[in-house]
C-alpha cells in the first residue's frame, strides 16, 4: 500500500472512530500535518485544471480529503463544544474551537440583547465594525482616499500595503483595486 492510498485510508478510519464515539478519540497528533502534506504533494504532482484522467482523479481525491478533514475536525469541535473540554483536542483543533466557541458567545449575546431590546448593544456594535481595519495590498495605483474613519488614506502603488478601515478595504477590493493580507493578528 502506498503512503497516498494509507493516508486517505487512515483518515477515514479516524472519521469512522470519530462518528461511532461519544468520547474525543485519540488521534496522532501529526493527523493534519500529514493530510497536508498529501494534499501538496497531490497538487504538486498533478495539474488540476486539466481534464485528463489523473487530473480528475486528482481532484476527486483533493475534494475527498477535504471533506472528510473538515468532518474530522467538525465531529472533534462539536464534542469538544459540548462537553465544554478542549483538553483532548490537538492544538490545531484548539485554535479553531476557540474562535468558535467566541463566535457561539457572542452570537448569544447578540440575540439576547435583541430579544431584551438592548438597542445601545447594536449601536456600540456598529461603532466597534466601523473602527475596524484591515490589511489590504493594492493592486492598482490609487490616489488618496479618506476613509469611513474620516481619516485621509494614500496614494498608493501597486504592491503597497497599508492598514485601512474595514468598510473601505470591502470597496477596494471587490471593485479588485487591492486583496486582503492576511497577518498573524487577523488569523
Amino acid at each position: 500500500m502506498k503512503v497516498e492510498d494509507e493516508t486517505i485510508e487512515v483518515l477515514k478510519q479516524l472519521l469512522d472512530a470519530e462518528e461511532q464515539s461519544e468520547q474525543l478519540t485519540k488521534l496522532p497528533t501529526d493527523t493534519y500535518t500529514r493530510i497536508a502534506t498529501y494534499v501538496q504533494k497531490l497538487r504538486k504532482g498533478s495539474d488540476t485544471a486539466a481534464d485528463d484522467p489523473l487530473s480528475r482523479l486528482t481532484r476527486k481525491q483533493l475534494s475527498l480529503l477535504e471533506g472528510m478533514g473538515g468532518q474530522l475536525l467538525n465531529h472533534r469541535i462539536a464534542k469538544a463544544v459540548r462537553r465544554q473540554d478542549v483538553r483532548d483536542l490537538l492544538p490545531e483543533e484548539k485554535f479553531v474551537c476557540e474562535f468558535y466557541m467566541e463566535f457561539e458567545r457572542m452570537r448569544g449575546r447578540f440575540v439576547k440583547a435583541m430579544a431584551n431590546g438592548q438597542q445601545s448593544m447594536f449601536t456600540v456594535l456598529q461603532k466597534e465594525q466601523m473602527r475596524k481595519k484591515v490589511t489590504v495590498r493594492f493592486l492598482r495605483p490609487l490616489g488618496e482616499v479618506v476613509g469611513f474613519d474620516l481619516n485621509r488614506y494614500g496614494p498608493f502603488r501597486v504592491h503597497d500595503v497599508a492598514e485601512i478601515p474595514a468598510a473601505n478595504a470591502e470597496v477596494l477590493i471587490s471593485n479588485g483595486e487591492a486583496a486582503i493580507v492576511y497577518t498573524k493578528d487577523s488569523v
